[in-house]
C-alpha cells in the first residue's frame, strides 16, 4: 500500500489544519504564539465544517492535523473519519509523542497515512534543552509503540544552532526506530523564535 503525506510538488495541495493552539511542552522554537494564534480549541462542528470547505475547494488534498498538539484535541478521532469520508487523499497527524487520548486505538493504519513525530536531537541530551524534560523518551517511545500497530512513521527534525551539529547522527537512530520519512525543517522568525537566541 503506496501511503502519502505532505508534499510539495507543483500540483499537490496540502491542507495544514491547526485544530488547537494548546500543547503539553513549551518548545524554544515554537512558531505558535498565543497572543497572535489565540488559545481557541476548535469544537468537531467547526472542524468538519472546515474540512468540507478545504475539500470541495481542492478535493485530492493532502491533510495535516497540527496544534499545538493535536492528540489534545478529544475528537481527533472523529476529525480523521470525517477527513477519509471526505475524500482527502492523504491524512497525517503530527505530534510530540505524547499521544493523547488514546489516539493509537482509536484510528487505524488505514485511516492516518503518517504519525509526524518531532524530535530535534539524536538524544535527550540534544532534544530535551529545546522541547522539555524527558521529551526524547516519550517521542521515541511513541514512535515505537505506532510501528508496532502498523502506522507509518515520519520524523521533524526543527534545525537550530543548538542542534545542527547533531544532525549527522540521526541516520542511525531513524534506521533503528523504522522511520518511513526524514523532514529537515527550518525555523521561521516568528512565535517564540522570534524573540530566541536558539
Amino acid at each position: 500500500m503506496t501511503r502519502r503525506t505532505v508534499s510539495f510538488t507543483r500540483h499537490a495541495a496540502n491542507v495544514f489544519f491547526h485544530l488547537l493552539t494548546r500543547s503539553n511542552l513549551r518548545c524554544r522554537h515554537c512558531y505558535i504564539d498565543p497572543d497572535q494564534h489565540g488559545h481557541t480549541t476548535l469544537d468537531i462542528d467547526t472542524i468538519n465544517h472546515w474540512l468540507t470547505l478545504f475539500a470541495d475547494r481542492h478535493p485530492a488534498s493532502n491533510l495535516i492535523l497540527l496544534g499545538g498538539e493535536p492528540t489534545l484535541h478529544p475528537d481527533l478521532a472523529q476529525a480523521v473519519k470525517s477527513a477519509r469520508r471526505l475524500g482527502y487523499a492523504s491524512v497525517t497527524i503530527d505530534t510530540n509523542g505524547y499521544l493523547f487520548h488514546d489516539i493509537l486505538d482509536r484510528v487505524t493504519p488505514g485511516e492516518v497515512d503518517y504519525f509526524s513525530f518531532s524530535l530535534d536531537g539524536p538524544s535527550p541530551e540534544v532534544n530535551d534543552p529545546l522541547r522539555g524534560e524527558g521529551s526524547y523518551a516519550q517521542c521515541t517511545k511513541g514512535i515505537q509503540e505506532a510501528k508496532r500497530q502498523g502506522f507509518s512513521i515520519s520524523l521533524i527534525y526543527t534545525v537550530s544552532r543548538a542542534n545542527i551539529d547533531h544532525l549527522h547522527r540521526m541516520p542511525p537512530l531513524l534506521a533503528e526506530l523504522g522511520v518511513d520519512r526524514f523532514f529537515i525543517q527550518v525555523i521561521g522568525i516568528r512565535g517564540k523564535w522570534a524573540e530566541s537566541e536558539i
